[in-house]
């Protein structure tokens, strides 16, 4: 099965000012320059967790998905071979890329880039300690969709992807394991990554991260709050060189699979999006922000 989101790779024109952020002000250390590719690591053991390249326009490279073992990713290239809405990149093989591994790249029902890879080498990392305002990892990934039911179906039969919970019919969050969601999809006009939440290590440093942004200059898009659906609590931010919005999380709802698990439908109100009432209302330019441009990276994989 798929485990959790190894990294994302994300293309920015200026790609100095992009790593100026990611290092100095979202706090992930560079593990590697590589001509046009920057990889940021978080204190986590995977190789990295994102990829910046230099590119004409800001776009999404990949998401990149871990998987139990080779076995795992030979058989999501066969259901992707299968489904009529996949398209393989490639036959499952060594890995091109930091960290190396067995892999497999395809497009998915939107035409993302999306890869699935086990045995990727890991990274000696210093554990995030209490008051460490640096992020751990990915906690999740949020892309926006036009067809909502054509993603969630693809996800689940492809990948094993299981529904969480809803919101109306415009948003769906699906999970891999325990925790509430590793992919959320949100209806939107056009293909786009919506964000990527960096999970902190608790609460105090979640709002010391929000704070540290704060005083530096950077004000949030949308928070610092907690979610309804999910309990995590989020500080969405806008990396101001490429647009893509980030999110500070952590707490997240953890699923308890013992007892079996009824996803929900949950209404889209206030209440739903902050239970706390301490974040800016979620109004046009929130939303207009989180679904950003129709994504040039769609239909067309990156070089590497």
């Amino acid at each position: 099965m798929v485990l959790h989101v190894r990294h994302v790779g994300l293309g920015v024109p200026d790609l100095r000012s992009a790593a100026e952020f990611y290092e100095n002000r979202w706090q992930l250390e560079v593990v590697e320059r590589d001509g046009d590719r920057i990889y940021f690591g978080a204190g986590c053991p995977e190789s990295h967790v994102l990829r910046l390249r230099a590119t004409e326009e800001p776009r999404v490279d990949l998401i990149a998905l871990a998987a139990e073992s080779a076995a795992e990713v030979d058989g999501v290239a066969a259901r992707v071979a299968a489904h009529p809405r996949g398209r393989l990149l490639g036959e499952p093989g060594p890995r091109q890329d930091l960290g190396g591994g067995h892999a497999v790249r395809f497009l998915d029902c939107d035409g993302r880039t999306v890869e699935v890879s086990a045995d990727v080498t890991g990274r000696v990392f210093t554990p995030v300690s209490a008051s460490e305002t640096r992020p751990k990892g990915i906690g999740h990934v949020v892309l926006n969709t036009p067809d909502i039911q054509v993603a969630r179906e693809f996800y689940e039969t492809v990948m094993g992807f299981r529904v969480t919970d809803w919101v109306e019919d415009v948003m769906c969050f699906l999970r891999t394991g325990p925790v509430h969601h590793t992919i959320a999809f949100t209806r939107a006009p056009h293909t786009s990554l919506n964000h990527v939440a960096f999970e902190v290590r608790g609460l105090d440093e979640f709002m010391r991260a929000t704070g540290a942004l704060m005083r530096s200059g950077i004000a949030p898009v949308w928070g610092p709050g907690r979610h309804g659906v999910g309990q995590n609590t989020f500080s969405y931010f806008q990396e101001p060189s490429s647009g893509f919005v980030l999110e500070y999380t952590t707490a997240a709802q953890v699923i308890d699979e013992e007892h079996g698990w009824t996803p929900k439908v949950y209404p889209a109100n206030a209440q739903t999006t902050d239970v706390w009432g301490t974040a800016n209302a979620r109004d046009e330019l929130v939303s207009a922000t989180l679904i950003g441009r129709p994504d040039p990276g769609t239909w067309t994989p990156p070089p590497v």
